[in-house]
C-alpha cells in the first residue's frame, strides 16, 4: 500500500476529522481513508470496523467507555501515605 501525507490541514479540518474519528469509533487514519473512499465513489468494505460482536467483545458506547476510563485513572493513583 502507498503512503500519502497531507499538509497544511487548518485546525477546524483537525477537529472535524477527529469527532468523526470518534463517531465512526476508528482511528483518525482510517476515517481519513473512509471520507476520501466515499468522497472517490470507492468502497471501503475490506477496511471497514466490523460491528457484527461488538456486543460480545465489550464494545462500550463512547459515554461509558470515558467513564470506565475516569475511574480506572483514578486506580492508577498511588496513596503513598497507605503504603508507608
Amino acid at each position: 500500500m502507498k503512503s500519502m501525507s497531507i499538509h497544511g490541514v487548518d485546525k477546524e479540518m483537525a477537529e472535524r476529522i477527529r469527532e468523526k474519528a470518534d463517531e465512526y469509533g476508528i482511528s483518525v487514519n482510517r476515517t481519513m481513508k473512509k471520507l476520501l473512499g466515499d468522497s472517490l465513489g470507492l468502497s471501503q468494505t475490506k477496511n471497514a470496523r466490523s460491528t457484527e460482536f461488538d456486543d460480545l467483545c465489550g464494545a462500550l458506547p463512547k459515554e461509558a467507555a470515558d467513564e470506565l476510563r475516569r475511574v480506572l485513572e483514578e486506580m492508577d493513583t498511588i496513596d503513598r501515605e497507605a503504603w508507608s
